[in-house]
């Protein structure tokens, strides 16, 4: 089956429509994973949904959303898992190849992708929060025996604030990461993005089984992947670097100052390595911000992964990157 007939087959028709009743009385209460980009909020999104009992977004989620109450009230959500995973194999696709982290229908996923599929936009707005909110009780409603609904989208890194003025229960789950690792997984992120086809990526952008909602970012995608066969590896990185570098310094001056702006009743501050290092206790220290239980043999849960390989065109870079943050920080 073609790519963009399989993509068309997980388009949803709204059959949710005449179920809005359902949803008046779910409180709102989301507990959101704050971070940059590749600074690990994958893997914490996943430990603590493993951890706690905590509706979240996966990928069934989101592919299948305009029809989750129906689908779950009809009993049709074990086939469109199952249909999700077969579209998976015949796309050959098992990872997200930037990171291996596998791809299945219980992959936890950004709620940006759900936003941008139906607001256009990847960031919590005004325009989109009445969306979110349906989001978040949808999510609840499906995933009987939670409590709060845990969502992470490091778009919305820096928007905590107006966040908090919106819904004034949410707590939030900051991870730190060291700079350097950031721009590290950022950079070889991009290589992997420009090596191959990119078919995970192509289904979280297309709404209707086309290109035709990011056809611009596939033409620089692909211009991008010309000249990177051109001019090969190591040039592209070193065009990459003092780019994705500045990028990296504005986004931790901008999480920086956001998190010195919460109180410890709303938000709490991790650090990756030590999340790495030993999750169980790292989310034990979770307890007391979210009031909630643990659930279950955690050890046995939550798998860790790390790719540790520093890119050859970032030696010796640390003294400069340390430069452009503190510029960042004081500007």
């Amino acid at each position: 089956m073609k790519k963009s007939t399989l993509l068309k087959s997980i388009t949803c028709h709204n059959e949710d429509f005449d179920r809005s009743d359902e949803l008046a009385n779910i409180p709102v209460k989301p507990v959101f994973i704050m971070g940059l980009h590749r600074s690990g909020t994958t893997f914490l999104y996943d430990a603590v949904a493993k951890s706690f009992p905590l509706a979240h977004l996966t990928l069934y989620h989101l592919f299948y959303y305009p029809k989750l109450l129906s689908s779950y009230h009809l009993g049709r959500e074990q086939d469109e898992r199952s249909y999700l995973n077969q579209c998976f194999e015949q796309l050959g696709i098992q990872n997200r190849s930037i990171d291996h982290t596998s791809i299945n229908d219980h992959t936890v996923e950004e709620y940006g992708f759900l936003l941008r599929r139906h607001t256009r936009s990847f960031k919590l707005t005004e325009n989109n929060v009445v969306f979110f909110k349906e989001i978040c009780r949808k999510l609840l409603a499906v995933q009987k025996d939670t409590q709060a609904v845990l969502l992470k989208n490091p778009w919305d890194t820096g928007n905590a604030q107006w966040i908090a003025e919106q819904f004034p229960l949410a707590r939030f789950i900051y991870i730190s990461r060291e700079p350097m690792a950031v721009l590290n997984s950022m950079l070889n992120a991009l290589i992997a993005y420009l090596e191959q086809p990119q078919a995970y990526l192509e289904m979280l952008l297309s709404v209707d089984g086309s290109r035709r909602g990011y056809r611009a970012g596939y033409v620089v995608w692909w211009i991008l992947r010309k000249l990177y066969r051109l001019v090969g590896e190591k040039t592209i990185a070193l065009i990459a670097r003092p780019l994705l570098a500045r990028t990296v310094a504005r986004q931790i001056a901008a999480y920086r100052a956001e998190i010195q702006q919460l109180s410890a009743e709303q938000a709490i501050e991790l650090n990756y390595d030590e999340l790495v290092k030993d999750p169980v206790a790292t989310m034990k220290r979770l307890q007391p911000l979210l009031d909630l239980p643990l659930t279950g043999d955690l050890e046995a849960k939550i798998k860790v992964q790390q790719r540790k390989n520093l890119n050859p065109v970032l030696n010796e870079y640390q003294d400069t990157l340390d430069r452009l943050i503190a510029k960042a920080v004081q500007a």
